[in-house]
């Protein structure tokens, strides 16, 4: 079984280097990258389709023709808390510690009112434990960094997590067979 992760497409929020919201929805641009993706797309059988309950991925799930899928927090983004809607610029002069503290403590800080790194790899690495027992091909419509999270419940060397990197639109594979997981490609567009 295939477990295929796509990012979803460009948002506005993507452009203008803010940190989404909930309701952060697709860019008009969005569609040159996901037209990509569907070709991509055409190379595997999906047989069901999870997305997170985050608007911007549904938005894209169904674009690309799957208007049947399954919302699921665990494929959400890293939860950034109070910094949702923010420029990201402006976040490192308005909380310089938070900053300093994230540098030295990359995968266990966690935002504020928000979650960490080592957060998200536990519920992404929960739900594709969930779903590797699944027979057939799995398409989750995710985040650029809860799919690097996703890279790390397989690789587990968190040392390398700042040096992937995923493109909106973009598809990494995980082919899982008798209880071995191999990634298959990573950020393909």
């Amino acid at each position: 079984m295939k477990i295929i992760f796509l990012r979803h497409g460009l948002t506005e929020s993507n452009k203008e280097l803010k940190f989404s919201t909930p309701k952060t929805k697709l860019s008009k641009k969005a569609y040159i990258d996901l037209d990509k993706s569907k070709k991509n797309l055409k190379n595997y059988k999906i047989d069901k389709v999870f997305t997170s309950k985050l608007i911007r991925s549904q938005e894209t799930a169904k674009y690309l023709g799957f208007d049947e899928f399954i919302e699921d927090e665990r494929l959400n983004e890293l939860d950034f808390g109070d910094f949702k809607g923010q420029k990201v610029l402006e976040t490192k002069e308005k909380y310089k510690d938070f900053y300093e503290n994230l540098k030295n403590n990359p995968y266990s800080t966690k935002y504020p009112n928000g979650e960490s790194v080592e957060d998200l790899i536990k519920r992404v690495n929960d739900f594709i434990k969930e779903k590797s027992t699944y027979d057939g091909n799995i398409l989750c419509v995710s985040h650029g960094i809860a799919i690097r999270a996703s890279l790390f419940t397989v690789l587990k060397d968190l040392n390398n997590f700042k040096n992937f990197w995923i493109d909106n639109g973009s598809i990494t594979v995980f082919d899982i067979n008798e209880n071995k997981t191999m990634i298959e490609c990573v950020n393909l567009i």
